[in-house]
């Protein structure tokens, strides 16, 4: 490792400074960046512990956490507590074991550490206070409440009282947009009445936290409920309506393109009429009464007389026909329909793409109300009335750009892409400078020294090396100077080489190129002589 260590050392030592300048700047650039890019893959990911907590709830979950040295974030106020990921759900089975998270509310539960010696008054006050918090938490479940509050007064049972009620109310703390319908109120209405013994429906009273009243507590005149009853039948044959044409239009020149309007009128009259109709060809014998009355005197004929009385009832076929009509009848339609033009794209004299508007024809309006006529059931004869009118809509002109691609795709998708893309980055970084330096090394290692020719080792003084010698310093010569016979020597690469040497090195590097071309000169020319300068070396050397 020291050697690896040294051996890069020099490799950094032969180049300038501006060169050393370059390399520092790109490891230290390199390793920063690699070190945040661990810090950002290693953060601890938050994730909600519990949302919408209670004072007293969350300071005692951020004291445990506190204790037990687990990092925690407060947010919304300090209603919502975010932890590590991986402890969330660990957490919640912990406080919810410890009765952390225990519900403020108390219903039944008030019994069940019931005191032996408790007066009349006491149990009774419990049983309010646990039905209203029975209560409480059943209304706590509706989407749109957030909290609720419920005051019952209990009639008491009282000697020689007959006429006994209670009444109760119910103050509701609705969620931000949140708001109840009239069926809803009514339903918290009968809801109460109906699980509290003495109180009817008409003595509840709902508000909400502001102190508005949502739902009367008196009896309301049925006037007044089928009246609100006709109109929310109304608002709901209009909703219904308007949908079905909207979705139609929207399907001809797309959504959002298009403004639908429904009036109905309906009829509420209601007729009953009875009829009564008698066939008299046609009839039946019901009965018949037969009354015979005589006189037979045996002494005077003459007042002898019978007499025969025959009474028949008929029944004539009668048809009884009850007609009650139906309330809430279409009486009269109107559609209004507004639909916006098309937008084409063109491009103007500079170049730009800008969208122009174009109206509908008329030929398109004609299909568009033909189309809400099928589907509204339209009636000449009742004077409905379809409306379709083209007009540009305010707000409503595309974008010239295709929508994004981050916008259809998921964020987590997108941060597991660039995290990948960062480390494959620092990978491919990493890569490249440690190619540069190899090959920088490998390159300096390759350049001849001074001396082109390697000595022979010792003990190689016999005759058949020494006769080899020549040919093994022709050998040496040419893989020095990189030259085949018959060739003139080849220079160095510039653009390999002499690039990344300094001028000291490059003059040496010509200077050692020289000379190891005329020494192969010298031994091309004057084989037997270089021979001899060999044997002499080799015993000046074995002499030593």
């Amino acid at each position: 490792m020291n050697q690896v260590a040294g051996k890069l050392w020099q490799i950094f030592q032969q180049y300038s400074l501006k060169q050393k300048m370059v390399i520092s700047t790109v490891l230290l650039s390199f390793i920063s960046a690699l070190i945040v890019l661990i810090l950002w893959a290693n953060r601890t990911e938050y994730d909600l512990l519990f949302a919408n907590l209670s004072s007293e709830a969350a300071s005692s979950i951020v004291s445990d956490l506190r204790e037990s040295q687990i990092p925690y974030r407060i947010e919304d106020g300090g209603k919502s507590i975010y932890v590590p990921k991986e402890s969330v759900a660990e957490l919640r089975l912990k406080y919810a074991q410890a009765g952390y998270l225990k519900d403020s509310i108390t219903g039944y539960e008030l019994f069940e550490n019931n005191k032996m010696g408790m007066t009349t008054f006491m149990q009774r006050l419990n049983m309010k206070r646990a039905l209203e918090g029975e209560l409480m938490r059943t209304i706590n479940q509706f989407d749109e409440v957030q909290s609720s509050r419920v005051h019952l007064v209990i009639p008491e049972d009282r000697l020689f009282e007959e006429n006994k009620k209670g009444s109760a109310s119910v103050v509701l703390n609705l969620k931000p947009g949140a708001s109840l319908n009239n069926m809803q109120l009514r339903g918290i209405a009968s809801l109460v009445a109906n699980s509290v013994e003495g109180i009817e429906p008409e003595n509840v009273v709902v508000m909400d936290s502001r102190g508005d009243v949502l739902l009367e507590g008196k009896k309301e005149d049925n006037l007044l409920t089928n009246v609100s009853g006709q109109y929310q039948m109304q608002q709901a044959l209009e909703k219904a309506l308007q949908e079905k044409v909207k979705s139609i239009v929207a399907g001809v020149v797309g959504p959002e393109n298009a403004v639908v309007k429904v009036t109905a009128e309906l009829d509420f009259d209601q007729i009953e009429r009875t009829r009564e109709e008698y066939d008299p060809e046609s009839k039946v014998l019901l009965s018949q009464e037969e009354y015979i009355e005589s006189s037979n005197d045996q002494v005077d004929s003459l007042n002898n007389y019978t007499v025969r009385k025959v009474t028949s009832n008929y029944e004539l076929s009668k048809t009884i026909e009850r007609y009650v009509s139906n309330s809430g009848n279409i009486k009269r339609l109107a559609v209004a329909v507004l639909v916006n033009g098309k937008y084409e794209k063109q491009t103007d004299e500079n170049g730009n793409v800008q969208m122009v508007y174009q109206p509908r024809s008329e030929e398109e309006l004609n299909q568009i109300a033909a189309l809400v006529k099928s589907a509204v059931g339209f009636n000449e004869d009742r004077g409905d009335v379809v409306e379709v009118q083209k007009m540009q809509l305010v707000n409503h002109q595309p974008e010239v750009e295709e929508p994004k691609l981050i916008d259809q795709i998921g964020f987590d998708f997108w941060q597991q892409l660039i995290t990948y893309a960062l480390i494959a980055l620092g990978l491919l970084l990493a890569f490249v400078l440690l190619r540069n330096l190899l090959k920088t090394s490998i390159n300096n290692l390759i350049i001849p020294g001074p001396e082109g020719t390697p000595a022979l080792t010792n003990g190689q003084n016999d005759e058949k090396q020494q006769l080899s010698a020549p040919e093994n310093a022709q050998k040496e010569s040419l893989a020095v100077t990189g030259q085949v016979a018959g060739e003139e020597p080849l220079a160095l690469p510039e653009d390999m080489f002499m690039k990344k040497l300094s001028p000291e090195a490059r003059a040496k590097l010509m200077a050692n190129d020289k000379m190891t071309s005329e020494v192969y000169k010298f031994v091309s020319e004057k084989p037997e002589d270089a021979a001899k300068l060999v044997r002499t070396w080799l015993l000046e050397e074995n002499k030593r």
